[in-house]
């Protein structure tokens, strides 16, 4: 992939240094939950687990938090690694590439499509797979990010069984800033990005902020030896690119009336071949030849997300705080697969659709908070697919208007409303919150959590959580011709745990055990499917599963001198109790620690994920037909990264991941980066 700088993001890059409008700036606020500019990581406000800004100290869930610091040391590091590196949290990269194509994200053992992720407030997700699609995020243009796990069905209705991710993009704060950043590393990779926020100076202030972003690589070889669909050792690059901007203005004191939006896109490529040569190469369908079924080719995987929201925020009353937003959150892929001697030109393609309205009631009754949440969604999906079901059906006369290429366009509508009550008094806190989610074609889904905190002392505290959960079965799953079944049930969860948390204003700990029970999980199976269906799918889907996942999460962080020292470690059981088998891409054991030195203007710090075994899906190896485990070994990954700031404003940062080339897989079959090294430089005014 051609390797060179977005001409637009070069001309911003100067242009935002030289130009600076003389202009001020005040706090800007999200669509529909007030966003407070975060304060030291050690302890910060957040937002996500109460719907509402609250002090860490007083917040009942457990949590994670990655501050704009982090995020600037990450280097080329993509979104989906930088979790990684996170208190109870796992990752996989797909199915290869340098871009991260389909990974996906575990929180405390639950799948990808079980947590939900928000971006400034706002739903984003894929309606057809469930679960947000990653590789389409763009982490230069992140200010912080909030994790909070265990089941938020409560607060965020379906799919947030595991936990919700909220990512905050930058708002406007004090004078007008500006800041610009652009960096080259291994694989041939540059990381650009510009960004500026402020506001006016008035008593009706007009706040804004605009970031665009590029990253690009020339990628490297993801097809390791051992995989196991005869694919061919090839480099696969990617492009993406990404814009986030807010307008808002506040008509009068406590009125506010706004836009906010991200658009992104990723091209990466994915070592495949073309979908229809299973079926074309008839040598290869009738099991006469082993080994891929055509040509191999680098194919364009192209995913795209737009989030677009007007909000109004409105003090009612001394008391009341009104939040209204309409907001329409896309997700789009398409696969682009070439022509072979076998098949046409194929591109098939899922497009979703979301609009979103929420009003969020905030009432205070003294030191308590009542909530009041209504809100509608609208889901929508469009795809075009090969089946090879509708294709066995179309060639044998039982159907006469399908043929290779099928897919479906479907609806479904989910009504809310919600009520949370926040309590303090003294050392005592106390949450309960309860939802109901009225979803067309299921009927009502209602859900609930209690919490309650007791402080000791001012350091240290202890809390008991209990919480409902369900993931709405996805789309694939309902109406996927052939393997789609419309009489799913929703998964459902039960969670307990205990936290006892320590925090001072230099060191802080957090023990946290739970337990985490899912019903009717959606897997394929045998039950009600078509003959067509088990022959080419190997079944359809089915609720015919149970999961059980228990764990122990400790975290800490402590700064002392000019040493901040922070580690984690997770020991998970994350077990499939109907297979008797461990959830699949899910280590028992995993952790991270890391050592940062700050002495005056210079950063340096050292930092290392290890993880235990894993098990991936087991199979038959397509050149020799013998038979795969799917098991996958530990690892070890180190890291070093250092910052200098030079001039005022002006910092050169680098980062050097995998120090030790350590070769490990988070797919089986397929590589991830070895050692790489990424040097930048950065203007941010402060």
């Amino acid at each position: 992939m051609k390797q060179q700088f977005s001409i637009k993001i070069c001309a911003l890059l100067c242009g935002a240094v030289i130009c600076i409008p003389s202009i001020n700036s005040f706090a800007q606020s999200s669509a529909n939950v007030t966003v407070a500019t975060a304060p030291n990581p050690m302890d910060p406000v957040l937002v996500t687990a109460n719907r509402a800004p609250t002090l860490a100290t007083n917040v009942l869930a457990d949590y994670d938090y990655i501050g704009r610091e982090e995020i600037e040391q990450a280097g080329q590091t993509s979104l989906v690694d930088l979790l990684q590196r996170q208190r109870g949290v796992q990752i996989t990269n797909g199915s290869g590439g340098s871009g991260n194509s389909g990974a996906s994200v575990f929180l405390r053992g639950t799948s990808n499509s079980q947590s939900i992720v928000l971006i400034d407030g706002v739903r984003s997700d894929s309606a057809f797979n469930g679960g947000p699609t990653w590789e389409s995020i763009p982490l230069p243009l992140i200010d912080h990010i909030e994790i909070v796990f265990g089941p938020q069905s409560s607060l965020y209705g379906a799919d947030a069984i595991g936990g919700v991710v909220q990512i905050f993009t930058k708002d406007g704060n004090g004078p007008a800033k500006v800041s610009a950043s652009t960096g080259y590393g291994t694989y041939g990779t540059s990381v650009s990005s510009a960004s500026i926020y402020g506001s006016t100076d008035s008593d009706q202030k007009i706040r804004y902020s605009l970031g665009v972003s590029e990253s690009l690589s020339t990628g490297f070889n993801s097809v390791a030896s051992n995989n196991p669909f005869a694919l061919t050792a090839m480099k696969t690059g990617y492009v993406q690119n990404g814009v986030t901007g807010k307008l808002s203005q506040e008509w009068a004191q406590g009125q506010t009336f706004g836009f906010q939006m991200m658009q992104s896109r990723m091209n990466s490529q994915v070592p495949q071949f073309n979908t229809l040569d299973y079926y074309n190469n008839s040598s290869w369908s009738t099991g006469m030849v082993s080994g891929a079924p055509g040509p191999q080719q680098a194919q364009n995987t192209i995913s795209q997300i737009g989030i677009y929201t007007l909000f109004s925020k409105n003090q009612i009353t001394d008391i009341w705080k009104s939040s209204l937003q309409a907001s329409i959150s896309n997700n789009n892929g398409q696969s682009i697969q070439d022509a072979t001697p076998y098949s046409p030109a194929y591109s098939p393609y899922i497009n979703t659709n979301q609009n979103l309205y929420t009003w969020q009631n905030d009432i205070s009754l003294g030191s308590d908070l009542l909530q009041i949440l209504g809100e509608r969604r609208t889901q929508s999906v469009k795809s075009l697919q090969y089946n090879s079901v509708a294709d066995y059906n179309f060639n044998n006369g039982i159907s006469s208007t399908t043929g290779p290429s099928t897919g479906f366009s479907q609806t479904r509508d989910t009504n809310s409303i919600a009520a949370s009550y926040q309590l303090k008094r003294g050392d005592n806190l106390a949450n309960i919150s309860i939802r109901n989610d009225s979803i067309s074609a299921y009927g009502p889904q209602t859900t609930g959590a209690i919490s309650y905190g007791y402080f000791f002392t001012k350091e240290w505290r202890v809390n008991i959580n209990y919480g409902t959960g369900f993931r709405a079965p996805s789309f694939n799953d309902l109406y996927y011709p052939g393997y789609g079944n419309p009489n799913l049930l929703p998964e459902k969860s039960k969670n307990t745990e205990i936290g006892i948390h320590y925090d001072t204003s230099n060191y802080e700990a957090h023990l946290v055990a739970y337990d985490n029970s899912i019903s009717n999980m959606i897997q394929s199976g045998l039950v009600g499917c078509t003959a067509q269906a088990i022959q080419f799918l190997g079944g359809c889907a089915n609720n015919v599963g149970y999961a059980h996942i228990t764990g122990i999460s400790f975290g800490g962080m402590a700064k002392v001198s000019n040493f901040t020292l922070k580690g984690s470690i997770d020991q998970e059981n994350p077990e499939n109790v109907t297979a008797d088998t461990t959830l699949y891409k899910r280590a028992r054991t995993f952790g991270n620690a890391s050592a940062e030195y700050a002495y005056q203007r210079l950063i340096a710090g050292f930092g290392g994920t290890f993880s235990g075994q894993r098990q991936d899906m087991p199979g038959f190896d397509a050149t020799t037909f013998a038979p795969y485990s799917g098991q996958m070994g530990g690892y070890s990954i180190f890291n070093l990264y250092t910052s200098y700031e030079f001039e005022k404003d002006w910092t050169v940062f680098a980062r050097w991941n995998n120090i030790f080339d350590k070769q490990y897989q988070l797919t089986y079959g397929y590589n991830t980066m070895g050692s790489n090294v990424f040097v930048g430089i950065r203007y941010a005014m402060k």
